[in-house]
């Protein structure tokens, strides 16, 4: 719902301008939803394998890669969204500031996950600081969508429902 309602009140305009970064943030986020279902599923798997390590191991090192790119796609939907709202008015820059940083954050903890998977240390603090700004940037761009909602008055319907 949330890309959606992004997509809704930008896609007009960047269609005039030739751009279409609400889709591709919009695309990062349904990539980012599989990608997280992957997570669940193979955690939901790990429930049954408890008497064989090998199938484990393997069942792991799945749900790690569903999870790495999981913090990509999302730090995707995070600038596309982030470009296609400032660009078109919907934002501040200084919230499209605060999406990059934590795309950024998010970015680079998927990178540097997979180096330090046994022992990620500094890695989860990156990754934890991309997630709270992340949350953030999504309650913050949820009220803008919300207010926008609010202050654009209902055009009458046209059709004899």
């Amino acid at each position: 719902m949330f890309g959606a309602s992004v997509v809704a009140a930008l896609w007009p305009a960047e269609r005039a301008r030739g751009e279409a970064w609400s889709l591709v943030g919009f695309a990062g986020l349904i990539m980012q939803n599989i990608m997280f279902a992957g997570v669940t599923a193979t955690r939901l798997a790990l429930t049954s394998t408890t008497g064989d390590r090998s199938a484990s191991v393997g069942i792991w090192a799945m749900n790690g890669g569903f999870f790495v790119l999981n913090g990509t796609f999302l730090a995707l939907a995070m600038i596309g969204l982030s470009v296609g709202g400032v660009r078109g008015g919907l934002i501040r820059p200084w919230h499209a500031a605060l999406g990059f940083t934590a795309a950024a954050l998010q970015f680079s903890s998927a990178v540097f996950l997979p180096v330090a998977f046994d022992d990620p240390g500094a890695v989860n603090l990156l990754g934890l600081s991309g997630w709270l700004l992340w949350v953030v940037w999504l309650v913050g761009y949820g009220v803008t969508l919300i207010r926008r909602s609010h202050s654009v008055s209902p055009q009458p319907s046209t059709s004899l429902a």
